[in-house]
C-alpha cells in the first residue's frame, strides 16, 4: 500500500472514529446512560486486546475474563447514584457539594469492590494452577482494573458531578488535542527523544507541543464553558485551566506511553487491527482512558476550591 493510500485509509477510519464517538457522546448529555454503553464495550475490547498481547509472553493468560471482570466492576459503580437518576442524570442546579460527595461516593462504590474481586480472584486462581501462574494473575488484575478505572471514572464524572457532561468532554478532547499536538510538534520540531527505551518516536518537543496545545483549549473551554457556568471569577478559571492543562497533558503523555510499554514488552506494533490504518481500541482509547479518572479527581477539586 503506498503512503498515499495509507494516509487515505487512516484519514477515513478517523473520520469513522470521531462519527462513533459523536453519535454516543452528544446524547450523553440528556441521558448519561448512552455514553456508559460506548465505554463499558471500549472497556471489554481494550482488556481483551490488552491480555491478548500479555498472552504472546504467558500463554496461561485467558483474555475474556479480564475483559469481562473489567465491565462488571466498573458498572458496578453505578450501586453509588442517586435514585431515580440513571436516565437523566444530575439536575444542573444540583448542589455544587455533589463535586465533592456524590462523585467519591460513585467511584469509591467500585475502588472497594476491586480492592476485593481482584485479589480473591488471583487469590482463587494461584489455589488452583499453584504459584508459578502469580505473575499471570497479577497481570490479568491489572489489565482488568486499567479498563474498569476509566469506565467507572467516567459513570463518577456523568452522575456524580455538576455538568459532568462537560468535565467529560473535556477529558476526551484533552486526548485528541494533546496527542495532535504532540504529534505534529514532533514531526516538525523533534530532536531530543523523550523516552527511547519505551518509544522511540516520542520526543520532549512533541511533549512540550501536546502541553501548549492542551492549554490552548483550556483557556477557552475551561472559563467559557465550565467557569461561566458555575460561575467561577475570571481570573481564577484562567489560572485554574493553565495548570489543569498541563497536568493533563501530561496525564494523556502517561497512559500512551503505559500501552507502548505494553507492546513493546509484548513484541508487537499495535494492540489490533480493528482501526484500519490506527490500530486497536487500546491503540485510539489509551490517552483517553488515563484522561477520564484525571479528569474526575480535577472536577472534584474545582469543587472544592474554586
Amino acid at each position: 500500500m503506498s503512503n498515499k493510500d495509507e494516509l487515505m485509509v487512516r484519514v477515513i477510519t478517523a473520520a469513522i472514529y470521531v462519527g462513533v464517538m459523536v453519535v454516543f457522546i452528544v446524547p450523553g448529555l440528556w441521558a448519561p446512560v448512552v455514553p456508559i454503553l460506548l465505554f463499558a464495550v471500549v472497556a471489554f475490547l481494550s482488556a481483551y486486546e490488552k491480555s491478548q498481547a500479555i498472552r504472546l509472553r504467558m500463554p496461561e493468560v485467558k483474555p475474556l475474563f479480564p475483559a469481562v471482570t473489567s465491565v462488571l466492576l466498573g458498572l458496578l459503580s453505578l450501586l453509588g447514584i442517586l435514585k431515580g437518576s440513571f436516565l437523566r442524570g444530575l439536575s444542573w442546579s444540583s448542589d455544587p457539594s455533589f463535586n465533592c460527595l456524590l462523585a467519591p461516593r460513585i467511584f469509591g462504590y467500585f475502588a472497594l469492590l476491586a480492592l476485593f474481586v481482584l485479589p480473591m480472584s488471583s487469590l482463587f486462581m494461584v489455589w488452583r494452577k499453584g504459584t508459578e501462574n502469580l505473575p499471570s494473575t497479577v497481570a490479568v488484575s491489572a489489565v482488568a482494573l486499567s479498563s474498569a478505572t476509566p469506565l467507572a471514572a467516567s459513570i463518577a464524572l456523568l452522575y456524580g458531578t455538576r455538568y459532568g457532561w462537560h468535565w467529560l468532554v473535556l477529558a476526551i478532547l484533552t486526548a485528541w488535542v494533546s496527542d495532535t499536538g504532540s504529534y505534529f510538534a514532533g514531526k516538525y520540531l523533534g530532536r531530543m527523544r523523550f523516552a527511547p527505551g519505551i518509544s522511540p518516536k516520542k520526543t520532549w518537543e512533541g511533549t512540550v507541543g501536546g502541553v501548549v496545545a492542551t492549554i490552548v483549549l483550556y483557556l477557552i473551554y475551561f472559563p467559557l464553558v465550565i467557569g461561566k457556568r458555575t460561575g467561577y471569577p475570571t481570573g481564577a478559571s484562567f489560572a485554574f485551566a493553565v495548570i489543569a492543562a498541563v497536568i493533563m497533558s501530561l496525564v494523556s503523555t502517561f497512559g500512551d506511553l503505559q500501552s507502548s510499554a505494553l507492546k513493546r514488552w509484548s513484541g508487537i506494533k499495535d494492540f489490533g487491527a480493528l482501526l484500519p490504518g490506527h490500530g486497536g481500541i487500546s491503540d485510539r482509547f489509551d490517552s483517553i482512558f488515563t484522561s477520564l479518572p484525571a479528569m474526575l479527581l480535577l472536577a472534584i477539586l474545582a469543587g472544592a476550591i474554586l
